[in-house]
């Protein structure tokens, strides 16, 4: 089985000190095989946190990221899955050959999958 964390949308330490203690709690390094964050880490700490948890740590930009080294989008083959991560909706059209697409808006992660 392998164990993905899909998050986004942090805002520390803009809008959140950290992230809630009770799911902080649940994270155990080494445990997740991979993490996709669409965006809005906004601090370098937060990305560092992160790859103790997991070294495969695949970031898209948001538009409160310190780090303009981040794509807008990047796609990624997991085994035999090709998956696209991004942290605008605009994107939702392009890539249909993507078995899965993760897009984060204001308000809630989309996903689609394409079988």
């Amino acid at each position: 089985m392998v164990l993905v964390l899909a998050l986004g949308d942090l805002h520390i330490p803009h809008r959140a000190a950290d992230l809630p203690p009770k799911f902080k709690s649940m994270l155990v390094p080494r445990m997740i095989q991979h993490i996709f964050c669409t965006g809005n880490l906004c601090i370098k700490e937060v990305q560092d946190y992160l790859k103790t948890l997991c070294p495969d740590l695949q970031i898209t930009r948001g538009e409160y990221d310190e780090d303009t080294r981040y794509p807008e989008t990047k796609t990624l083959t997991i085994g035999q899955f090709k998956l696209g991560l991004c942290h605008a909706m605009a994107i939702r059209q392009r890539s249909c050959s993507l078995f899965l697409k993760l897009l984060k808006d204001a308000r809630r992660i989309y996903s689609f999958m394409h079988l």
